[in-house]
């Protein structure tokens, strides 16, 4: 099989060798949509930039990328913290930026950190740009994806098995004696929503808890949504006895909407969330959580980063799905009513 040449790509995707030459090197206008297109070709025809001609190794930048949902996260914040710890030791600094779960936002700043060259990229992804996240792995950067998977990538991934994080959470509540659970998810475009979601429906399936679907409603992953969302749920004729939602952020927009209401928690309203356990210290009373085990993810993200970047041979990509454990506080009760 003859070797794919960048004239190869030219002709293929319909433009000039420049222009091509301009998306792999990140220089000069490119249209987004031309953009595309190119990277969609190279993808295709399995193009390697020529080492010899361009080697993002060559020369050490000592730069490495991070880019995240949300810098107000602490849970996202605390991961960063613990990875650019592990690369000052050895010399390395952290770019990081968010994209807000915007995909062409999320695009640009990819496009951002290839034109620092990087020698590697933490990437906690929309999971809507698979073709670009692919070219940066074919130009040998390494990339690690924390938090969500992308479809079809293969790459270093570290996760919580949020399906089982949800699933569990909906078993407790049940065992508690609750059949009518209110459900606040996130989005189901990237695979955190969706398994998440996923886990809770097949949960409340399974323990023939209400299917009435008015329970289950979209928080979006902020706590604007998921207040409007809790507002809904708190008000419907026959509300909820307890309410689970899929994480931290939209959780303060559960309690927002609680509070206002005049609810006491647990006695009026039993609440579970998924998400790390550090943000809610000082709230009373003491949130029952799926917790995420925020310090190992971290951990083991630098630790394969650092492996990554120091080590000259290659190993195979590793796929780290941890299971998140149940922290039994009080926010949890027996409802004052079984509703059959």
């Amino acid at each position: 099989m003859e070797k794919v040449t960048i004239k190869d790509v030219a002709r293929e995707a319909g433009v000039s060798i420049g222009t091509v030459s301009k998306v792999l090197n990140n220089k000069g206008y490119v249209s987004k949509e031309t953009r595309s297109k190119v990277l969609e070709i190279i993808e295709l025809l399995k193009y390697q930039v020529n080492a010899n001609a361009r080697s993002l190794k060559a020369v050490r930048t000592k730069k490495v990328g991070m880019i995240v949902s949300d810098i107000s996260n602490p849970y996202i914040m605390s991961i960063a913290k613990t990875i650019e710890s592990t690369l000052r030791p050895i010399g390395c600094h952290m770019l990081i930026m968010s994209h807000n779960e915007n995909e062409e936002t999320e695009r640009e700043l990819i496009q951002l950190i290839l034109e620092q060259r990087v020698e590697a990229l933490v990437l906690i992804p929309t999971g809507g740009n698979p073709e670009l996240v692919q070219f940066v792995i074919n130009q040998k950067i390494p990339v690690i994806l924390v938090d969500k998977k992308i479809e079809g990538i293969t790459t270093d991934l570290i996760v919580d098995d949020n399906y089982y994080g949800s699933y569990e959470s909906i078993s407790y509540l049940n065992s508690l004696g609750h059949e009518r659970i209110g459900v606040i998810y996130g989005l189901t475009k990237n695979s955190v929503g969706k398994e998440r979601l996923e886990g809770a429906l097949d949960a409340i399936k399974t323990f023939q808890c209400s299917n009435d679907s008015s329970l289950i409603k979209p928080g979006e992953f902020n706590a604007e949504s998921a207040y409007e969302a809790a507002t809904e749920l708190l008000l419907l004729p026959n509300p909820p006895t307890a309410i689970y939602s899929c994480n931290n952020t939209m959780t303060i927009g559960l309690l927002k909407a609680t509070n206002e209401q005049g609810l006491k928690i647990p006695e009026d309203i039993s609440i579970i969330a998924f998400g790390d356990a550090s943000q809610w210290e000082l709230i009373q009373p003491p949130l029952t959580l799926m917790t995420q085990p925020l310090k190992r993810i971290g951990v083991e993200s630098a630790i394969l980063l650092k492996n990554r970047i120091t080590m000259d041979e290659d190993f195979s990509p590793k796929q780290i799905i941890i299971k998140p454990e149940l922290q039994i506080r009080s926010s949890c009760s027996k409802p004052r009513v079984t509703i059959k």
